[in-house]
């Protein structure tokens, strides 16, 4: 190997100082393009002649037989691959804008903090779970290998790998959760009223939720591709159009989320069968490493992972479904171990440095463990309060971008101020009102439809409160419900995708989302609220 590198460095210098004789006499301004590729054919023969006579022709492995236990040397190093600028919002299922051969590259990415490691990685062995995980960690000399599950089965659905999932009516009704408390019963009617629902938008969840009904397939999921997902905008990146078409994990996730957040659970409500068979579909199909994301490609699959995540999660804490909370721990062992160690950004590998978009799923899928009431996540919420603060900017720190160093815009300011209330931050920080600010200089508009944005605008603005709150909530609902198909026909009660990031994630995608937009006034207890709630406790 020193032979070589000598080698090749003397014949770097000889041709470095024949080009330099050739440049000064002259000899390439006639025919140039003709004598750089003889000269660059030249170049590459003297290389080829040296690595054969140093390494010899042919790998010192032919020749020999492979037996026995294999164990692979694999350079760690944390540099990422370089992205192609976001000009706006990063989409929901599936992010387009990068090559289609970075995933190579970033999945070789790790997650050393500091200096590349040499690491000796078995077959069987998975990827180093960060030192604030191991709370959620059985002991190392009892934890059964990937396939099995150490805790005992709660019912037969248990023993088969999925949630215990019974009819409603059986006596399992639990109480939920604070959080998630006003979307039950006759709560959720008064919470609608009192926060800017109406009749109208309750209707159109309704309708909605009896369109995903009708669109579930016969084993629990929903076919995302059947409902036109991968159809993006052609030319974001290469081979991009196709992203999400594989992402039933995803759209299936957001069709529970909208079934929950009408307080429908796998045991309570009218859509109890619906919930139960979507579901068992996610838990059943879980990885030996806690993976939810299916089939999802390279850039699905951690958003895939994270809407699943947050859906089990949500169930499991409004049913009191213990099976369910140990599909969450597994769940979410592995989301905390996508985690980069450093900038507390999640992307699409282990060790990405992250991106906004992404992050917003994540945290929600922390903070949907700890109401199941997971502990052990403090270390990586406040690693994702750093990453935050990377891609923020602005007097007070309100707005936020794609990625470190670009631009702001309104979808990532609206994201990244939902996550930093879920993180903990006061609803009348300076951060607050700037964000709302800018969020105001883009209304909804039926001629600007963007449900990805519009959702997490609408969270952001309904868990700030105040008139910012009110103005946002007339402007979406004035843009939103003319956009649902109500004509009858099959297509009643749904949302066409957005011309955005909308043909991605499908019709499934679009009409789930915009329910969950307009459920927003009982699906979560609002957090300007919070500390008032807090003072009023006993």
């Amino acid at each position: 190997m020193q032979a070589a590198s000598i080698a090749v460095a003397v014949l770097a210098l000889l041709a470095g100082a024949g080009v330099t004789t050739l440049v000064r006499t002259r000899w390439l301004q006639s025919r140039t393009l003709e004598k750089c590729v003889g000269l660059s054919v030249i170049l590459h023969l003297a290389l080829m002649v040296v690595a054969a006579f140093v390494g010899r022709w042919s790998p010192s492995s032919w020749g020999r037989l492979d037996e026995g236990r294999m164990t692979m040397m694999v350079v760690l190093a944390e540099d990422d691959v370089a992205d192609v600028a976001v000009a706006d919002a990063a989409p929901a299922i599936g992010d387009p804008h990068d090559s289609i051969d970075e995933p190579a590259a970033e999945a070789a990415a790790a997650i050393a903090p500091e200096a590349p490691t040499l690491v000796a990685l078995d077959a069987a062995q998975a990827l180093p779970v960060p030192p604030d995980l191991v709370p959620l960690l059985d002991p190392p000399a009892e934890r059964p290998r990937d396939d099995a599950v150490a805790e005992p089965p709660l019912s037969d659905a248990a023993a088969a790998g999925g949630p215990d999932c019974r009819a409603a009516g059986e006596g399992h009704a639990v109480e939920a959760p604070e959080a998630y408390a006003d979307r039950i019963g006759a709560r959720r009617a008064a919470a609608a009223a009192a926060r800017g629902g109406s009749a109208e938008t309750e209707h159109a969840v309704q309708t909605a939720l009896a369109w995903l009904a009708g669109a579930q397939s016969s084993d629990g999921r929903w076919n995302a591709a059947a409902y036109g997902a991968g159809r993006g905008r052609a030319g974001a990146a290469q081979h991009a159009a196709q992203v999400g078409g594989r992402s039933d994990h995803g759209v299936t996730a957001l069709a529970l989320l909208a079934y929950l957040g009408a307080g429908n659970t796998h045991r309570e409500g009218p859509y109890a069968d619906q919930v139960a068979r979507g579901i068992g579909f996610l838990a059943e199909r879980q990885r030996p490493d806690g993976s939810l994301a299916g089939d999802a490609d390279f850039f699905a699959a951690l958003y895939c992972h994270g809407m699943a995540t947050i859906a089990v999660g949500e169930c499991a804490a409004m049913s009191g479904d213990e099976s369910l909370a140990r599909v969450l721990e597994r769940a979410v062992r592995h989301t905390v171990a996508m985690q980069h160690p450093v900038t507390g950004g999640w992307r699409y590998a282990a060790g990405d440095r992250g991106d906004t978009s992404q992050l917003g799923w994540q945290v929600m899928a922390l903070a949907a463990a700890k109401n199941v009431g997971l502990d052990g996540l403090d270390a990586a919420q406040g690693r994702a309060r750093g990453f935050l603060l990377s891609v923020s900017s602005g007097a007070a720190g309100g707005l936020a971008s794609y990625r470190r160093g670009e631009r702001p815009n309104v979808t990532m300011t609206a994201e990244a101020l939902v996550c930093r209330l879920l993180l903990g931050m006061p609803a009348d920080h300076p951060a607050t009102a700037e964000a709302l600010g800018l969020l105001s200089q883009s209304p909804p508009s039926s001629s600007t439809y963007n449900i990805y944005t519009w959702y997490y605008a609408t969270l952001a603005s309904f868990h700030a409160g105040g008139p910012q709150w009110e103005a946002w909530n007339r402007r979406l609902q004035a843009a939103l419900l003319p956009l649902q198909h109500r004509a009858g026909g099959p297509l009643d009660g749904s949302w066409d995708p957005d011309t955005v990031w909308g043909g991605h994630g499908g019709r499934v995608y679009a009409t789930a989302l915009a329910a969950l937009t307009l459920e927003v006034y009982y699906r979560y207890l609002p957090m300007h609220g919070r500390l008032a709630r807090m003072a009023a406790a006993p």
